[in-house]
C-alpha cells in the first residue's frame, strides 16, 4: 500500500473512530489499519490525479520528517495536510490575521496594511482567504512581495468564496502557500470552517485579530492560540461598533492591544521556537514602526469649506444627513465635499451614506 494511502486511511477511514486514529497516529508509522473503505481509495484516486498535475502541489502526513512540529501541540491536530506552493513555509515563522467577513472599510485598512508590514518585516501572512479581513490580510503581504499562507475550510482544489479563485493563485505564483487538511473534492461546508481556524492558530506563532462580533469564528482561532500559549493581539476600534465588542472583550480578558505591527512581532520574537530562530530570515523590521492610525498629510492646503467637513468628521461612522445639519449645508453640497475629501485620501465611505476619517493605511 503507498504511504499516501496509508496516510489518508489514518485520516479519512470513517470505520476507525477520530480518537482511535489519533491513537493510532501517537504510535508511530508501523501500525495496522483496517483495509482503506470505498470512499478512502476514491479520495486517494482524486489525490493522486490532483497531485501529478503541478510540481507545486504535495502532501504531508503527522509522520512525514517535516510535518509542521507547531501543528502537534493542537488537541487534534490535522493527520494530513494536502498542500500547493513553497513546502517550506510550513516551518516557517509567521503571524496570524483574523477577523470578520462583513469587515468595515477601516478594518480591511488596518487588516491590509498590518499585513504588507509583517510581509515586509519577513514573516509570514497566516490566514484563511476568507470574505473580509483574510482577503485584506493576504492582499496586503502580496503588495509587499512576502509570503503568506492560505488555509482553507475545503479540499485544495476547491475555492471559497469563489471569487477569491484569482488570489488564491496569486498566492501559490507569488511564493505562498495554500494549504487543507481535507482531500481533493471536497466541497466547502459550514463545519469545516471552525476546524480550519485551528489549523491558523497552530500554524502562526501569533495572532492578531482585526475586527470581530461577539459571536465570531475568529475568537474561536484566538481562544485555540491563546491555548497554544501563543501571543494574542487585538485592534480596538469604535464603542459603538457591534464589528470591535469582540476584539475589545479579548483585550478585557487580557489580549494585547495593538497600534502597531511592530509591538505584536516584538512579542512574538520573545517566545518563538527554537526550531524556527535557527530557520529564520535575515530581518529588516524598520517598516513595522509606522502606527497603523490616522496619518494626515498637514502640509496639504484645503479651501475653507473641505477643511470644515473634515473637522466636523471623526473616526467614528456619521451620515452625511448629520453632517449637512451641523454645517449648515445642503445634502449635494456635503456629498461632493466628502467625494473629493475621499478622493483625497482623507475619508473613507462606509455602508449606509456614512463617513468617517481615513485610517491612514490605504
Amino acid at each position: 500500500m503507498g504511504e499516501l494511502l496509508v496516510a489518508m486511511n489514518l485520516a479519512y477511514n470513517t470505520t476507525i473512530k477520530a480518537r482511535a486514529r489519533y491513537e493510532l497516529a501517537q504510535q508511530g508509522p508501523g501500525h495496522s489499519l483496517p483495509a482503506p473503505c470505498e470512499a478512502v481509495r476514491l479520495w486517494h484516486a482524486l489525490a493522486c490525479t490532483w497531485l501529478l498535475q503541478s510540481n507545486k502541489r504535495f502532501w504531508v502526513g503527522i509522520h512525514c520528517h517535516d510535518y509542521p512540529q507547531s501543528l502537534l501541540a493542537l488537541k487534534d491536530p490535522p493527520l494530513v495536510l494536502f498542500g500547493e506552493g513553497r513546502r517550506e513555509l510550513l516551518s516557517a515563522r509567521g503571524v496570524a490575521i483574523v477577523g470578520s467577513r462583513n469587515a468595515t472599510r477601516t478594518g480591511l485598512g488596518h487588516a491590509h496594511g498590518f499585513g504588507k508590514a509583517f510581509a515586509k518585516a519577513h514573516w509570514v501572512v497566516v490566514s484563511g482567504l476568507a470574505e473580509g479581513i483574510d482577503g485584506a490580510a493576504h492582499t496586503g503581504a502580496l503588495e509587499a512581495t512576502g509570503a503568506t499562507i492560505a488555509v482553507l475550510g475545503c479540499g485544495p482544489d476547491e475555492v471559497y468564496p469563489p471569487h477569491h479563485a484569482g488570489l488564491k493563485q496569486q498566492i501559490v505564483a507569488q511564493g505562498g502557500l495554500v494549504l487543507s487538511e481535507y482531500p481533493p473534492g471536497t466541497a466547502p461546508q459550514a463545519g469545516f470552517f471552525p476546524r480550519r481556524n485551528r489549523i491558523i492558530a497552530g500554524l502562526a506563532d501569533g495572532l492578531l485579530v482585526v475586527e470581530a462580533a461577539m459571536r465570531s469564528g475568529s475568537l474561536i482561532t484566538a481562544r485555540v492560540a491563546s491555548e497554544l500559549g501563543r501571543t494574542v493581539g487585538a485592534i480596538p476600534g469604535s464603542i459603538h461598533s457591534s464589528q470591535s465588542k469582540g476584539c475589545h472583550d479579548m483585550i478585557k480578558k487580557g489580549a494585547m492591544l495593538i497600534e502597531t505591527a511592530q509591538e505584536l512581532l516584538d512579542e512574538v520574537q520573545a517566545s518563538l521556537p527554537v526550531f524556527k530562530i535557527t530557520a529564520m530570515l535575515q530581518e529588516d523590521d524598520n517598516d513595522c514602526h509606522t502606527t497603523m492610525n490616522c496619518s494626515m498629510d498637514t502640509d496639504m492646503e484645503l479651501d475653507e469649506e473641505l477643511s470644515r467637513v473634515l473637522q466636523c468628521l471623526g473616526h467614528e461612522p456619521a451620515h452625511s444627513d448629520t453632517l449637512a445639519q451641523q454645517l449648515g449645508l445642503d445634502t449635494e453640497t456635503i456629498l461632493a465635499a466628502l467625494t473629493e475629501l475621499e478622493l483625497l485620501g482623507l475619508v473613507l465611505g462606509e455602508s449606509g451614506n456614512r463617513w468617517v476619517r481615513s485610517n491612514g493605511v490605504f
